[in-house]
């Protein structure tokens, strides 16, 4: 099922330095695929919009994890 963010994403629309390969991999797998395991998205959904750092890519969970974290720490 497609990410409800496609619309307004940086790495969907190719806003983001990718290597098009690498990216058409992730684009399926992400945001065509399973888009609750994008970063980019649990970031969005569990934090805010606000606190997607513009170099986050979808496969990094650990860093948003903890963005996460930090901002329900507060």
């Amino acid at each position: 099922m497609d990410c409800v963010k496609l619309p307004g994403c940086p790495f969907y629309n190719d806003r983001m330095p990718m290597d098009h390969g690498i990216g058409s991999i992730y684009k399926k797998k992400y945001c065509k695929g399973d888009h609750h395991l994008c970063a980019r998205y649990k970031v969005i959904c569990e934090a805010g919009e606000r606190f997607v750092p513009a170099n986050l890519y979808p496969n990094m969970l650990d860093i948003a994890e903890t963005i996460i974290a930090s901002v329900k720490k507060g």
